[in-house]
């Protein structure tokens, strides 16, 4: 067996995890995710089987590897992530709706293949554990949290999983500019007025 020099070798990798992460993206958009075999995704991906367990125990895990690639790609707003601010909060959702604009076609389908699911559920665990993972124990720069962390751990993974479902049902109906603001009024519990006369 030939040894390929250490760049090719990560250039090999890349394109296979590139390949299985765009496999199951795709078939996410055609069929529910508890659906999707092995077969599928190496069928989709042009991976061998032996390939895929090389990388991923199983389409769970490569799941997992997806979503934590996606909040890997949030870490230029890492800080924001947290919601210290109204401001945090308008420019985290803000770089979320354009990360979702760009490919908006493919997520929507994808939702509404998996919306009653255990897609969504299975997502939203990632998050947790992503949050709780982080190494963020509740203080940071100054700031501590006022409530539990397992329970702000829960509350946002459902925030964000909640606001992007939402975006994606109602994104036709909504600039993005309006969704954000109308986002960030309800966090800071400023959704009503007077009525008038």
């Amino acid at each position: 067996m030939i040894k390929l020099p250490i760049q090719e070798e990560h250039v090999s990798v890349r394109r296979t995890y590139l390949l299985l992460m765009k496999a199951l993206l795709d078939l996410l958009a055609e069929m529910p995710f508890e659906k999707i075999s092995l077969t599928d995704l190496c069928r989709v991906s042009m991976i061998s089987r032996s390939t895929f367990y090389r990388y991923f125990e199983d389409k769970y895990d490569l799941l997992h590897y997806c979503v934590n690639m996606y909040i890997e790609g949030l870490r230029p707003v890492e800080d924001l992530i947290h919601f210290k601010s109204i401001d945090s909060l308008r420019q985290f959702l803000e770089y979320l709706i354009a990360q979702v604009n760009e490919n908006i076609t493919l997520y929507r389908r994808i939702y509404q293949t998996n919306k009653n699911g255990s897609l969504m559920s299975t997502i939203q665990g990632d998050l947790a554990k992503i949050l709780t993972e982080s190494g963020w124990q509740g203080e940071n720069q100054g700031v501590r949290l006022k409530i539990p962390l397992p329970l702000y751990v829960s509350f946002m993974s459902s925030f964000y999983l909640t606001t992007l479902r939402s975006y994606l049902e109602l994104a036709d109906e909504y600039d993005a500019k309006t969704f954000v603001e109308s986002v960030c009024r309800f966090a800071l519990r400023d959704f009503w007025e007077k009525a008038d006369g």
